[in-house]
């Protein structure tokens, strides 16, 4: 296995990515690997969050032959620009850079470059195959169909109840904190409220900085007309305990699409790629995070790169 740094220009920024290959010479299948939400570097960490999802999947690849880049977002990691002025459309955007910059170098084998999305990049991944049609398919871990508006709500309840549910004094004292902090639904409503009627790229809201511009138009998009345009060949892996992303979401993309499906609901995956096998909840991702990825994961997504004829 070999790594290596590389840097794009995109709209202006320079975004900072590596390049995982395997030790053969030659040309290879490609997977280019898109975030989900958040200020993320290449492996999908930041500050107070290791998930180490990209890594890990970059070097499984790379054992079997396949390439792969994972970049840091705008503003994160070694990229320039300005995550909170950042839009969904700019995400976009920089993802079609970094294809648009790959099948051109010599170790890339353009006609088989595969996008691999978490979470907010299972919506960016098929934008790309709709702006570039000659993607070759798509892998998408925790996907979602549901309008953004309606999953920060549901989001938004699923936390204020695992709250609720916190027994004794350090519970009490927890849903104080997190009431304080606006983790409540009406405050979520509030919040989805002032990103619809405001123009700014960001403003403060409560204790926090909010990237208004990024939110505002992933709530105006439309999960359901973005996966009808998708014809190519598609992965659909959603997690039976993944309370973020509606693990039966898989099955409605899978009868919207033209193209190709494999879809699998692992039992007891979360949206953080970690087992749980204990009563689900978002309070429980710190503890679930110091495991490493489940390795399940990268088997089917091994077989699937089979069935595509990039491993032998």
């Amino acid at each position: 296995m070999i790594e290596k740094d590389i840097t794009i220009n995109s709209y202006g920024n320079r975004l900072s990515g590596t390049v995982c290959l395997p030790d053969d010479k030659g040309r290879f299948p490609l997977v280019i690997m898109v975030h989900g939400s958040g200020p993320l570097d290449r492996d999908e960490n930041m500050k107070g969050q290791q998930l180490n999802i990209f890594n890990t999947v970059a070097h499984y690849l790379a054992y079997e032959g396949i390439a792969s880049l994972r970049y840091d977002k705008r503003g994160c990691g070694k990229s320039s620009g300005d995550y909170y002025t950042t839009g969904h459309l700019d995400l976009v955007n920089d993802s079609v850079s970094w294809f648009d910059t790959l099948r051109q170098l010599d170790f890339c084998e353009s006609e088989r470059i595969f996008v691999l999305g978490h979470s907010e990049g299972c919506i960016i991944a098929p934008q790309m195959s709709t702006i570039r049609p000659s993607v070759a398919g798509l892998v998408l871990l925790c996907p979602f169909i549901d309008d953004m508006e309606s999953i920060l709500i549901k989001q938004a309840l699923r936390l204020q109840q695992d709250f609720d549910a916190l027994p004794g004094v350090s519970g009490r004292i927890r849903r104080f904190l997190s009431r304080m902090m606006g983790a409540t639904v009406r405050s979520q409503q509030k919040l989805i409220d002032k990103i619809k009627s405001s123009n700014k790229d960001s403003f403060s809201f409560g204790f926090q900085k909010v990237p208004a511009k990024w939110l505002r138009e992933l709530i105006r998009l439309e999960p359901r007309a973005i996966f009808s345009q998708v014809t190519c060949p598609m992965l659909l892996i959603g997690g039976e305990k993944d309370l973020q992303c509606d693990p039966d979401d898989v099955n409605r993309i899978a009868k919207l699409t033209g193209g190709m499906v494999n879809s699998h609901v692992i039992k007891n995956l979360t949206h953080v790629l970690r087992f749980d096998e204990q009563q689900p909840s978002l309070l429980n991702s710190a503890e679930l995070i110091k495991k490493p990825m489940e390795p399940s994961l990268l088997e089917l997504i091994g077989e699937w790169f089979k069935k595509q004829g990039c491993i032998q």
